[in-house]
């Protein structure tokens, strides 16, 4: 199953393909964010490569400008371009051993309004949802992210997935459910 793209997106492709750089840096604008986010949820360790895989994403979507066949929406397509690298990495990082400092996992939000005490709250909370998300089954926790990460509307997920959009909803539901109920027993809630 595929959608259309809508008209904005295919106004950008267009642009895009006669090497307007302003289609590139509206799309750029528009995804980057989500993407990265995306991206991070695939490759936590070491965090440049989620880096790298979106920012290669990019060079690639503009590289192949005039030659680029999206099928479905723009989102769509670039979050599965996302998915493929990040496999790709993946494959790429068994292969080769990692280096001490490259396990090393450093996050700090740029929450500088916060107390202390707040701020440690903040990311124990945060650290605990994500330890939860990582144990939510994977096609469950794909389905999560995309929404929640990605901002992809259900129907781009179900695309995207090769599912339908009842299992999307379902999966989300049961996602939903878990992390509320997994909160509230650890008495983050």
């Amino acid at each position: 199953m595929t959608f259309a793209t809508s008209s904005s997106d295919q106004h950008y492709l267009k642009a895009l393909a006669l090497g307007d750089e302003s289609a590139f840096d509206a799309l750029f604008t528009r995804f980057y964010a989500g993407l990265l986010r995306y991206a991070k949820s695939l490759l936590p360790y070491p965090t440049d490569a989620a880096e790298d895989v979106t920012a290669d994403v990019f060079c690639t979507l503009w590289t192949n400008r005039a030659h680029l066949m999206v099928q479905g929406s723009v989102a769509g397509y670039l979050y599965a371009a996302i998915k493929h690298r990040a496999y790709d990495k993946l494959r790429q990082q068994r292969r080769t051993p990692l280096e001490p400092e490259d396990e090393l996992l450093n996050f700090q939000p740029a929450a500088s309004y916060l107390e202390p005490d707040q701020l440690l709250a903040f990311q124990e909370l945060d650290q605990h949802l994500l330890q939860l998300i990582d144990r939510l089954p994977e096609r469950t926790r794909t389905v999560f992210q995309l929404h929640r990460d990605g901002n992809l509307t259900y129907e781009e997920i179900a695309s995207l997935l090769v599912i339908s959009i009842n299992s999307v909803k379902t999966h989300m539901f049961r996602a939903l459910r878990f992390l509320k109920s997994a909160l509230h027993v650890s008495g983050a809630l």
